[in-house]
């Protein structure tokens, strides 16, 4: 039975599983799966011949569920602990995966943070809860726009691929689901050492989303970044109508 601590939702619709799959070149890639479970996607992407392939699971109790051609692909480890670069020798891989939703947030910032320090990712395929994902792919002047938006797009462009129905699902969970696609971008947006200012910044105009931009600019700039910047245009409006690439150019004077 799957179980709730581990935010299992086991994807039950063989034609899902496979058009994920089919969503990424898997063929002579590095690829990891976080969530194997009852291997509905694990199967489609072993079909497709990966070079190297590993699939994470938390979940031992599962172990008694794998027969011996699928259990050496299995990693019996927490994702969010996981060594990603180590396990592939510090080549690059792809992701694919439907992520347990109680830690896809988590896991995204993760590899995020990953990419940053070693754009180490080719690409990733990740299911996450249809709410989540909206914010991740959300345009400015939105109020699903936040800080997962811009730090997320900083290294990748996004792509909604495929919506998924809650009832494809076992156990059945409250919401629908969409599968994204996260291309690296040729060069990141930011600078690597400017990575940490990102996650300030957006955290403190975040944190208060509903209120003015000008106390927290004024918090944190000076009175020649703010005039260089043009940042004073922005006192009157609110942290969601501040395009990303601005969020990237202020991350660089704090």
């Amino acid at each position: 039975m799957p179980k709730k601590k581990y935010g299992q939702n086991f994807l039950i619709n063989d034609e899902i599983s496979k058009n994920i799959a089919n969503t990424l070149n898997i063929k002579s890639k590095n690829i990891i799966e976080i969530g194997p479970g009852n291997l509905s996607l694990t199967k489609h992407i072993l079909s497709k011949n990966p070079r190297k392939f590993v699939a994470v699971e938390i979940d031992k109790d599962l172990r008694k569920n794998y027969d011996n051609n699928i259990s050496q692909f299995i990693s019996f480890h927490d994702a969010l602990e996981f060594n990603e670069k180590e396990y592939f020798n510090n080549e690059n891989f792809s992701i694919i995966s439907n992520l347990p939703f109680n830690i896809s947030t988590k896991l995204l910032t993760k590899w995020i943070s990953l990419q940053n320090k070693h754009n180490c990712i080719d690409s990733m395929i990740l299911m996450f809860q249809k709410e989540l994902a909206e914010r991740i792919i959300a345009k400015k002047d939105t109020k699903k726009y936040g800080r997962l938006t811009i730090l997320t797009k900083a290294f990748f462009n996004i792509e909604n691929k495929i919506f998924v129905d809650k009832q494809n699902f076992f156990p059945q969970p409250k919401v629908d689901a969409l599968v994204l696609k996260f291309t690296p971008h040729k060069k990141n947006k930011i600078n690597k050492k400017n990575y940490k200012n990102l996650e300030k910044l957006t955290t403190l105009f975040f944190n208060e989303r509903r209120k003015k931009n000008k106390k927290k600019i004024t918090k944190l700039f000076n009175k020649d970044q703010i005039v260089n910047l043009q940042l004073d245009n922005l006192y009157e409006k609110r942290p969601e109508n501040i395009d990303e690439e601005l969020y990237y150019k202020m991350s660089e004077f704090i």
